[in-house]
């Protein structure tokens, strides 16, 4: 019971949609989007300019390596295909020098035919950021080359490893994306809207540079102001794209997707479960999210009657083992095209879309899609929380190799049902390998197809009740089981079979290998360049700091020269003081010295004077002295002596 309760509490990531802080919903500030090699991939002529005309104009304004790829010749609506490429040209040229590879598929039939002429492009020029349009694009031509790329990163191993540190980033063009970037392109804007109104034969029939114009600057709403125009990416690394299913993609950049098929098969999903009823109701959301027109088959191989709607339920009442409660699913289902899905296992949403159009039409004995395998382990919460995602199942069909391992999940197969009954289904002797001992007998009846997208997520639960996980490889049991598979089919597993399967295999592990030591030489090449850009960060760090060093000895400098200029201010100011000082003390000594002129003047004529009469005195004294010494002045004395007034 303990475990039922902690399967009922499994942390579901790839269904359960999570909730967004704001800063998360919307980026708030402008992203710097650059790379040393930039790869576009354009649907049509003009969409490398109206999707991301200001990232390439960024990038070649820096001196950097840009190319552009247009993959169809955009002679929709009788536009003439030289004309297009002529305005392409020219509207590139008003960004910079970037060369243009024209591809020239027929525009609206883009399909997976152009996934070889992006290979060798992706290979010769090795970027490391490429610019794709996103998967929610209206015209289907955009999505083709999306997914094109998409699937070609998912299903070429030595691709991958070339490209394993390159970004994608995706752009819109006709149907806005939930961007994780905002780039601000308001340097180069002008720019770009320039060499969208080059394409004048589409410019003509609409305004494209007005939209283009109106969705940038709605763009830089959430960015900081003076941002006028902006485009949107959301921008991912490129080996998580290894294990994203395209429909995982599409939910990550809008939340809402209809996957269309060209027609819709009458398809069975039996689904077989025991006592785990919160994973089972995971496995039937997983179904129904696709919204595939499906019959749901629930065998119940004994344990609690689980709780389902709208699904046609088989009870068993005891256990009677795996292929038997498979069996009887078929059995039970109604349509003629049988999906299988066990109760701890996921799809996709396009899952049963992908299959469905694979099989319209097609004279193969099975079709079947790629899986992640998700490691899941208990956490300190309480809930199962996924520590690993790993493509182990991307193989093509080996008829051969199949009788020596199964490489084909029983959930990403479609199995037309009259042959499943035909081959008496699984066979009840095996509880473990019984899909895989199943398709040996289905491969003798003729190929199987893949299709080399990812849809389904087979989930191993550590701790859990998994059979796989019960009997993990390299265990006796595990052994013992394909020991029992290979003595039943011995008859067809002969020296030839097993030469063929050993030199294919040691042929695709060379090419692995090679594509490892290529890969670990670029990543010692990277090593060595980080030791490098290390050793030179350090250095530049000392010069910095010496420059920090010299820059506080003359701020110490310049603070004391500072004050120097402002004592020599105030000196400045007193001696405009004394100045004004002095000018007045020379008026006044100017004044006194006329005043002094003036005395000594005075006194000059003082003097004079004073001499004057000194002279006058002297001579009135002579006349004196000569007046007292005469008889006449003797006897006039004489005189008065005797009239009593001498």
């Amino acid at each position: 019971m303990l475990a039922q309760l902690r399967l009922a509490r499994v942390t579901r990531t790839t269904i359960t949609r999570a909730m967004h802080v704001e800063a998360e919903a919307i980026p708030y500030e402008a992203a710097r989007l650059r790379a040393e090699r930039l790869l576009v991939l354009a649907p049509h002529p003009d969409d490398e300019v109206i999707g991301c005309g200001g990232l390439v104009a960024q990038h070649l304004r820096e001196n950097r390596l840009v190319r552009i790829v247009v993959a169809t010749d955009g002679a929709e609506a009788g536009s003439n295909p030289a004309d297009r490429e002529d305005e392409s040209r020219r509207g590139v040229a008003l960004l910079g020098d970037a060369p243009i590879d024209f591809l020239r598929f027929p525009d609206r039939r883009l399909d997976d035919a152009v996934a070889p002429c992006l290979r060798e492009i992706l290979l010769d020029f090795r970027p490391d950021l490429i610019a794709v349009p996103s998967p929610i694009e209206i015209h289907p031509d955009h999505v083709a080359l999306s997914r094109a790329f998409c699937e070609l990163v998912q299903r070429d191993e030595t691709l991958f490893a070339d490209l394993a540190v390159a970004k994608v980033a995706f752009y819109e063009v006709s149907q806005p994306i939930r961007p994780n970037a905002i780039v601000d392109i308001s340097d180069v804007a002008q720019a770009k809207y320039a060499a969208i109104a080059e394409h004048r034969s589409q410019t003509a029939l609409r305004d494209y540079t007005a939209f283009a114009r109106g969705l940038n600057a709605y763009r830089a709403m959430t960015l900081p102001p003076g941002t006028t125009f902006a485009e949107a990416y959301h921008v991912v690394e490129l080996p998580s794209l290894r294990t994203t299913p395209f429909s995982e993609l599409q939910r990550a950049v809008s939340p809402r997707r209809i996957e269309v098929a060209r027609e819709t098969l009458p398809i069975s999903v039996v689904i077989r479960t025991k006592d785990r009823p919160a994973l089972l109701q995971e496995a039937i959301a997983s179904v129904r999210e696709g919204a595939y027109p499906c019959e749901i088959v629930v065998v119940n191989d004994g344990g609690a009657k689980p709780d389902v709607d709208d699904v046609q339920l088989v009870q068993h009442d005891q256990s009677r083992g795996r292929s038997i409660a498979a069996n009887e699913g078929v059995r039970a289902a109604s349509n003629a095209f049988i999906a299988f899905l066990d109760d701890d296992d996921l799809f996709h949403p396009e899952h049963l879309w992908t299959l469905a159009n694979a099989a319209s039409g097609s004279a193969h004995a099975a079709w079947y899609t790629d899986a992640i395998s998700a490691f899941l382990r208990m956490s300190s919460s309480g809930a199962y929380e996924t520590h690993s995602r790993q493509r182990l199942f991307a193989q093509d069909f080996d008829r051969e190799l199949l009788l020596i391992d199964n490489y084909i999940p029983l959930p990403t197969l479609l199995i037309p049902r009259e042959s499943f009954l035909a081959l008496d289904g699984f066979d009840p002797e095996f509880d473990l390998f019984e899909d895989w001992d199943f398709l040996i007998r289905l491969a003798q009846r003729g190929d199987f197809q893949r299709v080399p997208r990812v849809t389904v997520e087979v989930r191993h639960f550590e701790g859990g009740s998994s059979i796989v996980l019960a009997a993990r490889e390299g265990t006796p049991e595990f052994r013992d089981a394909k020991l029992k598979i290979w003595r039943k089919h011995a008859a067809l597993i002969g020296n030839d079979v097993l030469a063929n399967v050993f030199e294919r295999q040691k042929h695709r592990a060379g090419e692995l290998f090679s594509s490892l030591v290529e890969t670990k030489g670029q990543v010692d090449a990277l090593h060595i360049g980080e030791s490098r850009l290390e050793r030179d960060k350090r250095h530049l760090i000392g010069e910095i700091q010496e420059l920090h060093e010299a820059e506080n000895r003359h701020v110490v400098r310049m603070r004391e020269l500072e004050g120097m200029v402002q004592v020599l201010n105030e000196t400045c100011g007193r001696l405009e003081t004394i100045v004004e000082h002095s000018a007045v003390l020379t008026d006044q000594v100017h004044a006194r010295s006329r005043e002094n002129d003036e005395l000594r003047a005075a006194n000059a004529a003082t003097h004079a004077a004073l001499e004057s009469s000194r002279v006058e005195i002297d001579r009135l004294n002579g006349l004196l002295n000569m007046i007292f010494g005469s008889r006449t002045w003797k006897l006039h004395t004489f005189v008065e002596r005797l009239k009593g007034r001498g």
